[in-house]
């Protein structure tokens, strides 16, 4: 028990000091150091029985606090309380020199870099795996998963369509009523026809699809990947002789790569829709006259330019996504990661897209 005396300033220290019994200790030093008001203190030892190391390092802890505003005398303390006492006090690390250290602007792009390096090689070693068991599985055909690839082909193509459809209906059919509008100031209202087709066959419709197939199918990847590797579905799976990028990624590039072609087709179908309605409502173009303007003057080359950038960009989403839901560590990160897979995918989508552009513009593709 500790007696207080709060008028005289003085802590009586007293019974046993040791690491299982100072909780309540810990509450009436607290209580004591709050009520000072730069008084002088004084610590009474003369009913201390036993002190451990912990007990020690309390004391010195509250003394060094009060000696910042006020004087502190000790009494009755043993020579070899006083001992133990000094021992610790001269190894006590002062507060002042576990300052949290903060790195500078500079440092701190310097770390970015480096991280970003280290995480840029990490994924070409992935992608490097990826493309070992991939040639592994050319020639060893009998271990490849035909089913499971056809199961994510599903997952990712079948139930996006609704969203795809509508998502590129609005805006073909918004793009088309906005390029008449504007056109319709020169008499040439009727030319949007080809210009927002040619404009969404190479660039609109394939990256908006391979923008709602990374939000769906790169996120999904992560978390299932990344869940099974906390509940360690991948290690046992190491255990039985089974290698996780046979069974869980190719499976899933392959569908991508696959059903991607595909889903852009249908995304340009669907875009094509939203201007032919609009441009029927606004242009009163009939739906014949609209199929045989886009015939006579938007070639094939612009349709199969969008569905060459289709299979790279399933590519893309899938390796990001597979390769973020490895990075999983705990539970916390899942999250994160998936937030990651995401952000990441559409970042490389735009610079991909823009290079293949240029490069088609360049070529007269």
């Amino acid at each position: 028990m500790i007696n207080l005396d709060l008028n005289m300033k003085t802590f009586y220290i007293n019974n046993n000091w040791e690491y299982h019994s100072l909780e309540e200790k810990i509450k009436e030093l607290e209580k004591f150091f709050f009520s000072l008001n730069k008084e002088e203190v004084t610590f009474d030892f003369s009913s201390l029985k036993n002190i451990d190391s912990s007990g020690i390092i309390l004391l010195i802890k509250y003394i060094k606090l009060i000696e910042k505003t006020s004087k502190v005398n000790l009494k009755n303390i043993s020579k070899k309380h006083e001992k133990m006492l000094n021992l610790y006090s001269s190894n006590y690390t002062h507060e002042e020199s576990t300052k949290e250290y903060k790195s500078n602007f500079i440092e701190n792009i310097g770390k970015e870099a480096i991280s970003n390096k280290n995480s840029f090689l990490d994924f070409m070693s992935f992608i490097g795996r990826v493309f070992t068991f991939f040639i592994y599985l050319v020639f060893n055909p009998s271990k490849y998963r035909f089913k499971a690839t056809i199961n994510q082909m599903e997952i990712a193509a079948i139930h996006i369509l609704p969203i795809i459809a509508l998502a590129l209906f609005l805006v073909g059919f918004v793009t088309a009523y906005q390029g008449a509008d504007q056109l319709n100031r020169f008499g040439a209202a009727i030319i949007v026809i080809e210009m927002s087709t040619m404009s969404m066959f190479r660039e609109i419709a394939p990256f908006l699809a391979a923008i709602i197939v990374a939000g769906r199918s790169a996120s999904s990847y992560t978390a299932q990947i990344g869940t099974m590797k906390i509940t360690e579905e991948i290690s046992a799976m190491k255990t039985m002789g089974f290698d996780p990028d046979i069974f869980l990624v190719i499976p899933r590039i392959v569908a991508l790569v696959i059903v991607m072609p595909l889903l852009v087709f249908f995304a340009d179908i669907s875009s094509l829709l939203g201007e032919m309605v609009i441009t029927k409502i606004h242009l009163g173009v009939s739906y014949t006259q609209f199929i045989d303007r886009i015939y006579e003057y938007v070639e094939v080359r612009h349709i199969l330019l969008g569905l060459f950038k289709a299979p790279l960009f399933g590519l893309l989403i899938a390796l990001i996504g597979c390769y973020r839901g490895f990075q999983v560590k705990s539970g916390t990160d899942i999250g994160k990661y998936t937030t990651k897979a995401v952000v990441d995918s559409i970042f490389w989508l735009i610079i991909i897209n823009a290079l293949i552009s240029l490069l088609s513009i360049e070529l007269g593709f």
